[in-house]
């Protein structure tokens, strides 16, 4: 409902904003612009502050500890210059 609620608002003002100059102007556009950022809200199935919150248990500490540290490969032995500056 927030998002429809949103999208009808922006598009309003757009409408309004386009009446009060009798142009179009960048305000008008940007109005017009964030319209598509309200409809992905509306047709959403679930909105971003009504997710559940996430444990941060859940992670596997083991993850941290191999992480492998490896040579970087020489490139003259590669064939590639090396720049001289």
């Amino acid at each position: 409902m927030t998002g429809w609620l949103l999208a009808v608002v922006f598009i309003f003002m757009s409408g309004s904003s386009f009446a009060e100059n009798g142009e179009l102007t960048t305000e008008s556009w940007g109005y017009l612009l964030l319209t598509p950022m309200a409809l992905v809200l509306a047709l959403s199935t679930s909105l971003p502050w009504e997710s559940p919150d996430r444990d941060e248990s859940d992670w596997d500490e083991d993850d941290e500890d191999s992480e492998v540290v490896t040579e970087t490969p020489d490139p003259v032995e590669s064939g590639y210059d090396v720049p001289v500056l």
